[in-house]
């Protein structure tokens, strides 16, 4: 492209031919008059030096078409290369925008996974919180644990001292056991002795209901014969009942005769006591 401004300064102001080809025109040197060419005739040594000047003109114009016609070849091989970097240009363009897609998805995975492990260290938190309480839970439960095994080795140890005097324990049976069928065989003895006992007094029982019964009635018959002794007292004359007799007194008493009555449970009272 900076070959444009290489331009041979022969061509400025001068129509362009090519290679073999005549200027149409007056020749140089030649003056026309109102615009008619000269028809004399050229002297041969004017001709000459037209000829070699047209010559050297020629020769001039092919080196610059020459030129041209490497500038050309050049401009155009720089436009290839051009085009070559263009296309290079965009694939590095197309390849730093997946590059970039690819740096962007990166970064977004690498986002994604950092939120999700922020949430999973806030899970792993919750789960060390509960841990550390569960750990405090068991600490006091093997803390209860440890007082339950001492209280169950001191239960052991009086267990075994009580398996060491398990033969004082069951001689101490065997004597309880002794004294008990020794205790029962007296309770029965006992018990049958009291049986007959409580019969006794029942028949006791019965036996002085029926003395208080006849003392009632006695008192009731010695109230009589004092209201009839009295009586007689009063009238002057004494009634002689039957089995009876007067004290020093005066007073009525009973004879042998009288106790007659209730004599045999008198006697079975008194067999009894």
């Amino acid at each position: 492209m900076a070959a444009r401004g290489n331009i041979p300064a022969a061509f400025d102001g001068h129509s362009v031919q090519a290679h073999g080809m005549m200027r149409h025109g007056p020749f140089t040197g030649v003056s026309s008059s109102a615009g008619h060419p000269s028809l004399e005739p050229l002297p041969h040594q004017m001709l000459g030096d037209k000829i070699a000047a047209q010559e050297a003109e020629i020769k001039e114009l092919v080196g610059d078409n020459r030129r041209l016609a490497s500038t050309h070849v050049a401009l155009r091989e720089e436009l290839v290369n051009a085009q070559q970097e263009v296309h290079k240009l965009r694939a590095h363009i197309r390849s730093i925008q997946t590059e970039s897609d690819i740096q962007i998805r990166v970064l977004l995975d690498k986002i994604a996974k950092m939120e999700r492990d922020v949430i999973a260290g806030e899970n792993v938190k919750k789960e060390l919180k509960l841990a550390h309480l569960e750990a405090q839970s068991l600490v006091v439960a093997r803390q209860e644990l440890k007082s339950q095994i001492e209280r169950a080795t001191q239960e052991l140890k009086k267990v075994r001292a009580d398996v060491k005097s398990l033969p004082d324990l069951q001689g101490e049976l065997d004597n309880l056991v002794q004294e008990h069928q020794r205790l029962r065989a007296t309770f029965e003895y006992e018990k049958n002795k009291n049986v007959e006992l409580v019969e006794q007094l029942k028949g006791t029982e019965k036996n002085l209901i029926g003395m208080a019964r006849e003392v009632e009635f006695l008192r009731a018959e010695i109230q009589n014969v004092e209201k009839r002794t009295q009586a007689s007292k009063l009238y002057g004359s004494a009634a002689v009942i039957p089995g009876t007799f007067a004290d020093a007194y005066g007073r009525a008493e009973l004879g042998e005769t009288a106790t007659a009555y209730g004599s045999g449970a008198g006697k079975a009272t008194q067999q009894q006591l």
